[in-house]
């Protein structure tokens, strides 16, 4: 059943349209990823479904009683304001109503409540009661100015999940939220029956949760069926079509170029439609999204010692947050750092970076140690400075990685900000904009060991998906806090997990494999015999391992490089078998020949690894 329906709908800017001839159709039950680059109008797009602003043109039509739930990306509160006001401060139409009733009387008290009952026969309040408790908001009268960003995140998610709907809209969900809470909330969402549109960089929770992908792209919007795993495959699909016709376009358009270059009587001949056609031709080049940058810094010489952590506590107060933690981090070592929120993770970081000094213990760092914090949140930047003196602040010339020296103007540039974007002010940026440009200083640092705290909030995938691909090169340590599966999965092998009562302890493996190590340990609690019971003669179940996001994408990849492969190790059979090859090509051919065999081997032997592990689940 169709719920909504959008139809040549366009959002306006200063500069042009955000979108255009956008259409789209949405169904009950539906579950939607928008996905786009930053500045692309994703939340734009959100708030006119949610009818907060109107469309500049086009129509949109909504199925009659219609009840719509939104999460904004910064839930807005008022420096007063507790957590029961906040969660009925909403403007999902269940809260509207219980607003009314407690002004109502008479007629009009009787119609509100007639109207509240078609929402369920459990109240609001006994639903608000419930999901705080579920997500551990135990005091309702606190000032939200009081909390964290991941408890506000929590008070948020109450209020947007307990009113009844039939659409919500969530927009980035899952920022400033502990790990715990983020599976919470895909069960949650998995567990539905309202249709959602979700906005998230997070594509573990995207490939989870989703049955079609959104994307906007260059001002149109593309519909891909599939959760975000399918998305990227069809979405390769599609480009290799459009590539396909591009190449046929461009060589009709070279014989009809070389044709017209032939001189004046020839192209008298051509009809003036003709030449019309062959102007439109040379107009209509595929619009190729726009090449990714790509992150550099010149990393610092980091001799034999890096920082090691000798019973470091640290305590707010009275209130201990980090207990006698012994850890020394090895020269380039990634860590993953996770735990809940409140545990203790910022501080941590903190600690190694020597911004704040240890309650107990102490800490070392090596001589040749340079420490850059990417800190969670970009509230440290002058929003009035520019973007190009922000940069400045830090070097006027700036060493990246292939050893170049450049100025801050073409830093950012290679960065993704050009020459229009450098005179503007800090605060016109979009918050994923301020993020890369907080990163951009951090590694203009020339840093050998990076800390990082959420580094990917707020940053579009495309982003994110660059800062994996330059942090698997760098040289130097890597300390990160983070909720994103999927990069935790990427970057970190070995993880410093925090309990939340202080206490600190490291595992050895990724996070995928701490959760399923978690679930063993609930598993073979679950199973044990009481006191006294008899022994189960049966043996505990294994528990199959799924594939991780990273997993699923190298599965899905290992078939067209096998491929290739065999390409290449045909065109190399065929050199054999040709008479006269040099023998310094044919010595060389024969190498590389063995490295294709061997590369098909492995390649062959962990496709059928991991189809095996796929199939079982």
């Amino acid at each position: 059943m169709n719920i909504l329906s959008i139809s040549g709908a366009a959002v306006a800017v200063k500069d042009g349209f955000l979108f255009e001839d956008l259409d789209l159709g949405l169904e009950a039950g539906e579950r939607i990823g928008l996905v786009g680059r930053n500045g692309t109008g994703k939340t734009t797009l959100l708030k006119l479904i949610a009818g907060s602003i109107p469309a500049d043109r086009g129509d949109m039509a909504r199925r009659r009683g219609l009840a719509v739930s939104s999460l904004e990306q910064m839930p807005s509160f008022g420096p007063k304001e507790t957590v029961a006001e906040f969660l009925y401060g909403g403007d999902a139409p269940e809260i509207a109503l219980n607003r009314r009733r407690l002004s109502a009387s008479g007629r009009e008290l009787s119609g509100v409540e007639a109207e509240l009952e078609k929402f369920g026969p459990v109240p609001l309040e006994n639903r608000y009661a419930s999901l705080c408790a579920e997500l551990g908001i135990r005091d309702t009268g606190r000032l939200l100015t009081t909390m964290s960003g991941g408890e506000v995140k929590k008070a948020a998610l109450a209020r947007t999940l307990a009113p009844r709907a039939d659409l919500v809209l969530l927009d980035e969900p899952t920022n400033h939220l502990d790990l715990d809470t983020i599976e919470w909330l895909e069960a949650r969402l998995l567990a539905s029956k309202f249709a959602f549109i979700l906005v998230t960089h997070d594509r573990w929770f995207l490939d989870t949760v989703t049955d079609s992908i959104l994307e906007i792209d260059r001002r149109r919007i593309h519909h891909y069926p599939g959760n975000y795993s399918t998305y990227l495959r069809r979405k390769a699909e599609r480009w290799a079509v459009l590539e396909k016709t591009e190449n046929k376009r461009l060589s009709n358009l070279k014989i009809e170029l070389a044709w017209l270059m032939r001189g004046a009587r020839a192209r008298a001949t051509k009809s003036e439609r003709r030449k019309d056609e062959i102007r439109a031709m040379k107009q209509e080049a595929l619009a190729r999204p726009p090449s990714s940058f790509v992150f550099s810094s010149a990393a610092s010489r980091l001799g034999k010692k890096a920082v090691i952590l000798k019973g470091a506590s640290a305590a707010y107060g009275t209130k201990p947050v980090i207990e006698a933690f012994d850890y020394a981090i090895q020269p380039g070592e990634r860590l993953g750092v996770v735990g809940p929120n409140g545990s203790g993770k910022t501080s941590l970081l903190n600690l190694i970076a020597g911004r704040i000094a240890p309650s107990a213990g102490r800490i070392e760092w090596g001589d040749t140690v340079r420490i850059s914090l990417f800190e969670q949140t970009a509230d440290s930047i002058d929003p009035s400075v520019s973007v190009l003196d922000y940069i400045r602040g830090q070097a006027e010339l700036v060493r990246i990685s292939d050893g170049a020296v450049q100025d801050a103007a073409y830093l950012l540039e290679r960065f993704g900000f050009d020459r229009d974007f450098q005179a503007m002010a800090v605060g016109r940026l979009s918050g994923g904009e301020r993020r890369r440009l907080q990163l951009v200083r951090v590694l203009s640092e020339a840093p050998n060991v990076l800390l990082l705290d959420e580094p990917t909030n707020d940053l579009d995938i495309d982003t994110i998906e660059a800062l994996e691909d330059f942090l698997e090169g760098f040289q130097g340590c890597i300390v990160a806090v983070s909720h994103d599966r999927a990069f935790l999965d990427r970057i970190a092998r070995f993880l410093i997990v925090m309990d939340g009562s202080g206490r600190a302890f490291g595992f050895n493996g990724s996070y995928l494999d701490w959760r399923v190590e978690l679930e063993e340990r609930r598993v073979a609690a679950e199973e044990r015999p009481m006191a006294g019971s008899e022994p189960s003669a049966a043996a505990p179940r294994p528990r199959k391992k799924r594939l991780s996001f990273a997993e699923r994408r190298e599965f899905e990849a290992i078939l067209p490089e096998l491929d290739a492969l065999e390409a290449e190790k045909a065109e190399l059979e065929a050199l054999f078998a040709r008479k006269g090859t040099a023998p310094k090509d044919l010595r060389q051919a024969q190498a590389r020949y063995l490295e294709v065999e061997a590369s098909i081997g492995d390649k062959t032997l962990r496709w059928e690894e991991l189809a095996l592990q796929d199939a079982e689940l």
